[in-house]
C-alpha cells in the first residue's frame, strides 16, 4: 500500500494483479474466493478495521454455490445522506479459448510474456510490442474497473474528506444471468433502509467498447441497452425421410424462423442518435438425441434482441409477425414443391399445413380451457422437476418446459411456440430531469478534464451495448413489463427471481466511467495500462468529488 491507500499507478496495478489472480469464472467456486478476497482487501483498511459493520454481504436466492454480492459503505457527514454507488462485477468468463496457455490465463505478467512467442492478430501484436498493454482473463472485463474503485475507496477512507456517502457494490454472476445483481438490488434496499440513504448516482466502471468493428475510440456511457432472449419452440409432424412431404421437419421450421429474424430490421430502433445492434441467433438445435431416419419433431432457437426503447410487448408482437411470415413461406414452398414434382393432380395435399403461431400464454390458456386445473398442476409439477434435473441452464430449462406444454397439443402440429427465456435486462437512459441532468453533467465534466489535462479524446454515448448490471437501477413501465414476463416467461418467479418492484423503486441514474481495453471475452483480452491506472483514477475521483 502506498501512502496508506492504493490510489496510485503502482498501487492500482498491484491491486489489479491481485484481483486477476483469483480465477473467478462465473458459475464456479472461484467466485466465492473472489468474494473473500474483496472482503480481505477492505479489511486491510483501518477504516473498516474499526467499522467492520460497514461491510455487507447478500446471498443469491436459491444459489447452489451460495454466492454473494459484497458491499462497503463510507459514511460522510451529509445531513441529507446523499450517496454515490460505485458498481462493479467480479466474475469473469471461462478460459477455454486460451488453449495451451490456459494455465497462465490468470497470471497477466507471465501470460503477456508468453504471448511474445505466439501468432497474434496484427492489432494485438502491435499493442503487445508497445509495452503499454497487459493481457489476461478479466483484466479488462472488469477487474480493472473494480481495482480503480477499490483504490478510490481506500483514499477516501484515509482522507475522510468526502462530505457525502460512498457505497461500493461488487456482484457475481454478471456474465451469465446477473443473479448477483438481483441480490445486490436487495442489499441496496436494505442498506438504504438501515442508514436512511438517498441514492443520487450510480457510477459503473465497465470498460469502453468499440461502437463498430475496428473502432478504437474511448467512450463513457450514460445508460445501457436492454436485452430479451426469446425462445421459439418448433413442433413439427414426423415422417420417414423417404416420405419428406408426409410431414413437416421441425429443424426446417426453426431454420426458416432464424433466417427471417437474423439481423431483422424490424427490431432496429434509434434513440438519442444511436442505434441498437440487430438480432442474432444464439442457439439453433433440434431435439433428437440419437440417429434414425425419422425427421426431427421438435427444435428451438434462442434469439438475442437488444433494445433501446422497445417494450417486451413490442418484441413479442414482432416475433409473432415473423412466425406468420415463416408459416406463409413454408406453406408456399410446400405447394411449389408439389407442383414442381407434378403431384398436384390426384395427390393428397392435406399435408400442406402451414404452421400455426402461438405465444406461451395463448397455448397455456388453451390448455386450461381444455384440461382445467389438472393441466395447470401437471405443468407446475413438470417445471419443478425440470428445475431439479437441469440446474441453472435456463435456456435449456425453458425449452424443456415448452416441450412439456407442447406435448398436450400434438393434434395442433405443426406450430411455433414463442416465449421468453431468462435473462431480461431493462434498457436504461438518462431522463431530462434535474437529477439525471446532473449525472450527464458529471460525464461531460470528466470528458472535458480528460481533454484539457491528459489530451484524451473520450466520446459520450447514451447506451452501453455490452450489457451491464446498471440495467437494474431503474425500470420504466413496470406494470407492462411484469405483465408480459408473468405470461410469456415460465421461469419468471420460478427460479428466475428478478426483483422488478425493487428495481423500479431504486430509480437511480447510472453512468459508466471505465478503463480502456480491447478484446473482452477473447484470448487477446488486454488492458491499456497508462489510461487505466493514471487517467481513469483521476477522472473517477473527479466524478465522485464533483457531484
Amino acid at each position: 500500500m502506498s501512502m496508506g491507500h492504493w490510489n496510485t499507478k503502482e498501487g492500482i496495478l498491484d491491486l489489479l494483479l491481485r484481483l486477476v489472480r483469483v480465477p473467478s469464472v462465473t458459475g464456479t467456486r472461484g467466485e466465492l474466493r473472489m468474494e473473500e478476497e474483496i472482503v480481505s482487501i477492505l479489511m486491510e483498511l483501518p477504516y473498516y478495521q474499526k467499522r467492520p459493520e460497514y461491510i455487507f454481504k447478500k446471498a443469491i436466492r436459491h444459489d447452489s454455490l451460495d454466492r454473494k454480492a459484497v458491499a462497503c459503505l463510507y459514511k460522510g457527514n451529509d445531513e441529507r445522506n446523499r450517496t454515490i454507488i460505485l458498481l462493479s462485477h467480479y466474475d469473469v468468463v471461462g478460459v477455454e479459448d486460451f488453449g495451451r496457455l490456459t494455465p497462465l490465463a490468470f497470471s497477466p505478467m507471465d501470460y503477456t510474456r508468453a504471448l511474445e512467442r505466439e501468432e497474434l492478430p496484427i492489432d494485438a501484436k502491435e499493442d503487445l510490442q508497445s509495452g503499454e498493454w497487459i493481457f489476461g482473463r478479466g483484466i479488462m472485463d472488469m477487474k480493472a474497473g473494480l481495482a480503480v474503485q477499490l483504490a478510490l475507496i481506500s483514499e477516501v477512507c484515509k482522507q475522510q474528506d468526502l462530505g457525502y456517502n460512498l457505497l461500493l457494490l461488487a456482484t457475481p454472476d454478471e456474465e451469465r444471468y446477473s443473479a448477483g445483481m438481483f441480490a445486490g438490488v436487495e442489499l441496496l434496499d436494505e442498506i438504504r433502509a438501515q442508514f436512511g440513504l438517498n441514492y443520487e448516482l450510480t457510477i459503473c466502471s465497465e470498460p469502453s467498447f468499440g461502437a463498430y468493428p475496428g473502432d478504437r475510440s474511448k467512450y463513457f456511457y450514460t445508460g445501457s441497452v436492454g436485452k430479451m432472449l426469446p425462445l421459439i419452440y418448433c413442433t413439427g409432424t414426423e415422417t420417414h425421410v423417404g416420405e419428406p412431404l408426409e410431414g413437416l421437419n421441425a429443424a426446417w421450421m426453426a431454420s426458416v424462423f432464424a433466417e427471417r429474424s437474423e439481423l431483422s430490421a424490424d427490431f432496429l430502433e434509434s434513440s438519442q442518435g444511436e442505434r441498437n445492434p440487430l438480432p442474432t441467433t444464439l442457439k439453433l438445435t433440434d431435439l433428437k438425441e440419437s440417429y434414425d431416419v425419422q425427421t426431427p419433431t421438435n427444435a428451438y432457437i434462442l434469439l438475442n434482441i437488444l433494445t433501446l426503447l422497445q417494450t417486451p410487448e413490442d418484441v413479442m408482437s414482432k416475433l409473432k409477425n415473423i412466425g406468420r411470415e415463416s408459416s406463409e413461406y413454408i406453406g408456399k414452398r410446400l405447394m411449389e414443391t408439389y407442383q414442381s414434382l407434378g403431384y398436384q393432380e390426384g395427390a393428397d395435399t392435406r399435408n400442406i399445413t402451414k404452421p400455426k403461431v402461438y405465444t406461451y400464454w395463448e397455448l397455456y390458456e388453451k390448455g386450461l380451457k381444455e384440461h382445467g386445473s389438472t393441466f395447470r398442476q401437471a405443468i407446475e409439477e413438470h417445471v419443478k422437476k425440470l428445475e431439479q434435473d437441469l440446474g441453472t441452464n435456463m435456456g435449456k430449462l425453458t425449452a424443456a418446459i415448452a416441450g412439456v406444454i407442447s406435448s398436450y397439443f400434438k393434434h395442433l402440429a405443426p406450430f411455433y411456440l414463442i416465449m421468453l427465456s431468462p435473462p431480461f435486462y431493462p434498457h436504461v437512459y438518462l431522463k431530462e430531469d434535474e437529477k439525471d441532468e446532473k449525472a450527464r453533467g458529471v460525464v461531460m465534466s470528466c470528458i472535458a478534464k480528460a481533454k484539457k489535462e491528459y489530451n484524451e479524446e473520450i466520446g459520450m454515448v447514451s447506451y452501453f451495448q455490452g450489457l451491464s448490471d446498471v440495467s437494474y437501477f431503474r425500470l420504466r413501465d413496470k406494470e407492462k413489463v411484469a405483465k408480459v414476463l408473468e405470461k410469456e416467461m415460465p421461469l419468471y418467479g420460478a427460479g428466475y427471481d428478478i426483483p422488478l418492484e425493487l428495481i423500479a423503486d431504486l430509480d437511480v441514474p447510472a453512468i459508466n466511467i471505465g478503463p480502456y481495453g480491447k478484446d473482452a471475452h477473447k484470448r487477446t483480452e488486454r488492458l491499456h495500462i497508462p489510461f487505466s491506472t493514471e487517467v481513469l483514477p483521476a477522472l473517477l475521483k473527479h466524478a465522485v468529488y464533483s457531484c
